[in-house]
């Protein structure tokens, strides 16, 4: 039992909130309203208390946010019956600025994700939810990282993580992420899409699918014709679908990457194993945009997030829709509850 699981072994998410001058505070704040009263789980929250104050004021929403010091927190079990507590992370609060991209919102940031991931680590929390950070201000703080998935992968001391969006039944995975797609013909490999399969067949186990199925994306139109629109499929996509086969996992493809997920969403597979990140966030996003899910694959730890970024043009406005926040922290606890189910201590 993690050390703040209650009797009851209610799970803890830690939920971090992201740049503070995005949207990350508002759709967080407002998730918790809308999901209260919290019962069965128990909310920590990671970052900015002054911050968090000031988001909650604005918005006029009646939650007890309770200030919490790190070395306090395992003695506060039965407040968190009716508060909400927060790690106070926070330094120089006076510089937030709403909408603004700058070196404080950076390292605000990457200081609440990195200090959750350790506790989680330490068994003190039981899956982290992740409100969106800005990788200009990382930059600017010094942490050259091109989004969270990349900084839980080199923390946890992985080589890689991989990325799952669930939205609508619809669940796609990518080979590569956040690269060009010059890159992404020239790193693609069996390897690599087997490796993915692979990942992808555990985690839908983990979600409580007996034998998944699953579709694999050609990278070229028509999954290339046969060789007439490019050799990928034949030489690089379809020996790592045979591999996976022959370990009995249930995988099919390459299929045409414009009709993939119109047979997805047919029922055909339990997820898509795409080439790249657009060729599955263009689809996801068109049927679910701002309820979707992305799930963190291949790590030893449950990591769900919004969808959508800090938004900084829209954060001085306080309009924002939590419902991805709010999808990202009810898929963080389905899948703490199919971990406990499977015996998965993470």
């Amino acid at each position: 039992m993690n050390q703040l699981q209650s009797k009851e072994n209610h799970p803890v998410l830690a939920l971090t909130m992201g740049d503070p001058n995005g949207i990350g505070a508002e759709v967080m704040l407002k998730a918790l309203d809308h999901l209260s009263p919290i019962r069965n789980w128990k909310p920590l929250i990671f970052g900015d208390f002054r911050v968090l104050e000031k988001v909650r004021k604005n918005l006029g929403l009646d939650l007890d946010l309770l200030k919490k010091d790190p070395e306090t927190v395992p003695e506060m079990q039965q407040e968190m019956e009716t508060q909400i507590p927060v790690l106070d992370l926070g330094e120089q609060s006076n510089e937030w600025q709403p909408g603004t991209c700058s070196r404080w919102g950076g390292e605000s940031a990457f200081r609440f994700l990195n200090t959750a991931i350790q506790w989680i680590r330490q068994g003190r929390a039981d899956a982290i939810v992740t409100a969106p950070l800005n990788k200009e201000a990382l930059k600017k703080a010094g942490h050259d990282y091109p989004g969270h998935t990349d900084i839980l992968a080199e923390v946890t001391g992985h080589p890689r993580a991989w990325m799952m969006l669930e939205c609508e039944k619809l669940r796609a995975v990518m080979v590569t992420l956040h690269m060009s797609m010059k890159r992404v013909l020239e790193e693609l490999s069996p390897s690599m899409i087997h490796e993915t399969i692979e990942v992808t067949d555990q985690a839908l186990k983990r979600m409580g699918f007996d034998r998944p199925r699953i579709g694999v994306a050609g990278l070229n139109p028509h999954a290339g014709e046969n060789g007439m629109f490019g050799d990928e499929e034949m030489n690089t996509i379809s020996p790592a679908i045979e591999e996976a086969k022959q370990q009995g996992i249930l995988t099919s493809g390459p299929y045409s990457p414009d009709t993939v997920f119109l047979r997805h969403q047919a029922g055909e597979f339990d997820a898509v194993v795409a080439m790249y990140h657009d060729q599955a966030l263009v689809p996801l996003k068109l049927i679910g945009f701002g309820k979707s899910v992305n799930i963190t694959l291949g790590l030893p730890l449950i990591r769900t997030s919004v969808d959508h970024g800090t938004a900084f043009d829209r954060a001085a406005s306080f309009n924002s829709d939590s419902s991805s926040m709010e999808a990202a922290i009810q898929s963080a606890l389905r899948l703490c509850k199919n971990s406990i189910v499977a015996g998965d201590a993470n």
